[in-house]
């Protein structure tokens, strides 16, 4: 399915030629990396070297979390007093990889605490009043969640009732209705929150517990050995932080960096065991995780049952990772066909039904509530607007999923719409629901509605924020080499876009499904080559053939029998506007 092609406007920064050449006197880097420090914000060599280098990336302090010592005391008193624990986790990787940072934390201090992770189809996010009883006949004493239990006020206070500790350990955004009534709720979050960044994803969270722990107890633990590091953790914390879109920048771009050392090692079987199935070798980039492990990881809680994917993470066997691995890859083919049929049946729906503006709310009967998000997230890149999109069940009972983009806050939207809903939570970008199929058509036209008034009547346009022109031959692997040691790249510190206008295209060709291959050539005769992923509409419509064309790219290096080639990956292609 070749991706809808869109008008998209090119925001391109004022160069400042004087600052460019400081840096690259001063930094000793190149001029087109000059150009991408400088479009962000970067005026002195020092701060050229410290986003080259990541230098000066510090660790903030973990106590200021609020609660964050009440949480640790909390702990160690249940080590000390052998007492029963159970995390409750989410479903998804920043889920199951906390839950798993926690399981070792407190088998490394001599106490083996129990787990559990909401099964998507039968409890939905979060945990309910049922499961608290069970946790009281299981005689829980002390009850730690991750990645949820920010807006669970009922939940928590009924957890007093039956005698149970809670500490929320949590990276939502706090709803309306005030904060639970936990022992401890450790959330950056928090209006009264002095923690000076408010970015950490749940396993960031996890880790800066024990490091908590760590700082005030010296893993001390009475007669216990203590084997648990705190570097142990932190290939959990860059699978988490990149899955989850956390962004990475200040403490996030040190934990990740570190992470990602860690999880080219192999040191955790489960993840050897993961990169074997999926044909991942060598260095872990951020990519390795958005495309190939964090797919695999969710796919379990999105097809199946979550709990594997801690059993993966947390076991010492290799044959039970190889095992757990596999049953996951299977998964992940399971997803990709049912998110394909999915993505059919809305395609067809909004070309009878939706007119091309405003957003997208989509139900279906039988659709899979395990990729809804991926579709919902599909479609809100297509077509530049918010999405939501709503599995029903025989029963009428609806789980969605929503996505948004930048001009529109998901959350607080949703939020004005809350009394056509069951329940509901997420952040700015992202969102679940739950809603009765009677329910629908309110919710639409109501959303509808504060969509519009949000975004003043106005369409939204896709934007291209441009990091530097440049000249098609500047383009060379020290140019690739450089920036990507601005990296890892994500949410918050994207991959830089470079453009060049003016440019030959010696061929191009349709390739795969949807792709689009062109073979570029420089002023100098010099020729790269390019691809554009889901971008084959651009032959549909005339754009390739009419003459030059204003690229925007990615630069990267492929390797190919042992050869290094440049790899430009497209980002957009529009007819030529430049002067030859």
């Amino acid at each position: 399915m070749s991706r809808v092609v869109r008008q998209k406007e090119w925001n391109i920064p004022q160069r400042n030629s004087d600052v460019e050449r400081q840096l690259v006197e001063l930094a000793n880097i190149g001029s087109v990396t000059a150009s991408v420090l400088v479009s962000r914000g970067v005026v002195t060599a020092e701060q050229a070297l410290s986003q080259l280098t990541g230098r000066g990336e510090i660790l903030h302090d973990p106590f200021l979390i609020p609660d964050m010592e009440r949480a640790v005391d909390r702990m160690r008193q249940a080590i000390q007093g052998q007492e029963r624990v159970l995390i409750y986790g989410d479903y998804d990787v920043d889920g199951i990889t906390s839950t798993s940072l926690y399981v070792e934390f407190f088998r490394a201090h001599g106490l083996e605490v129990a787990y559990q992770l909401p099964h998507r189809f039968r409890d939905g996010y979060g945990f309910n009043m049922d499961t608290i009883t069970q946790f009281r006949d299981r005689e829980i004493s002390l009850l730690i969640t991750t990645d949820c239990g920010t807006t669970s006020r009922n939940e928590v206070a009924y957890a007093g009732t039956c005698g149970i500790d809670v500490i929320i350990a949590d990276h939502h955004e706090p709803g309306d209705d005030g904060l639970p009534h936990a022992l401890a709720l450790l959330n950056p979050c928090r209006a009264d929150s002095s923690y000076p960044f408010r970015g950490l994803c749940s396993c960031a969270i996890a880790f800066k517990v024990a490091m908590a722990y760590d700082q005030k107890y010296n893993g001390d633990i009475d007669s216990h050995v203590v084997d648990f590091e705190l570097r142990d953790g932190l290939d959990l914390v860059a699978l988490a932080t990149i899955a989850d879109m956390a962004p990475l920048v200040n403490e996030n771009r040190t934990l990740v960096c570190e992470g990602l050392k860690r999880l080219s090692t192999d040191e955790r079987v489960g993840i050897k065991a993961l990169k074997n199935v999926a044909n991942v070798s060598g260095t872990c980039r951020a990519e390795t995780i958005g495309f190939t492990l964090a797919p695999r990881i969710n796919a379990a809680g999105r097809m199946d049952d979550a709990k594997i994917g801690v059993r993966l993470l947390t076991t010492h066997s290799l044959d039970e990772a190889h095992a757990i691995a596999s049953k996951m890859n299977r998964f992940n083919d399971e997803r990709k066909r049912a998110q394909h049929e999915t993505e059919l049946e809305v395609e067809g729906m909004l070309s009878q039904l939706h007119d091309g503006s405003g957003p997208i709310v989509v139900s279906g009967i039988g659709w899979h509530m395990g990729v809804v998000g991926i579709v919902a997230a599909h479609m809100a890149e297509r077509y530049y607007r918010p999405v939501v999109v709503i599995a029903l069940n025989e029963n009428g009972i609806g789980r969605g999923s929503a996505r948004s983009i930048p001009e529109f806050d998901l959350f607080h939207g949703i939020n004005q719409c809350r009394m056509h809903l069951d329940a509901f939570g997420g952040h700015k970008f992202a969102a679940g629901l739950t809603i009765r199929q009677e329910k629908i058509p309110a919710f639409r036209e109501a959303f509808t509605a504060v969509v519009h008034e949000a975004m003043n009547g106005a369409d939204p346009v896709p934007r291209i924020n441009i990091d530097a022109e440049v000249d098609l031959g500047e383009i060379s692997f020290g140019v690739v080499d450089e920036l990507s040691a601005l990296g890892p790249f994500g949410t918050k510190n994207p991959e830089p876009i470079l453009a060049a206008s003016y440019v030959h295209v010696s061929s191009y060709r349709r390739v795969g499904q949807g792709h689009l291959s062109l073979t570029f050539r420089s002023r100098s005769g010099a020729t790269y080559d390019a691809i554009g992923f889901g971008m084959s509409g651009l032959l549909d419509d005339g754009t390739i053939a009419r003459g030059p064309v204003d690229a925007a790219f990615k630069v990267g290096r492929d390797s190919w029998r042992g050869t290094d080639r440049l790899r430009l990956q497209l980002v957009d292609v529009r007819p030529s506007c430049g002067i030859a």
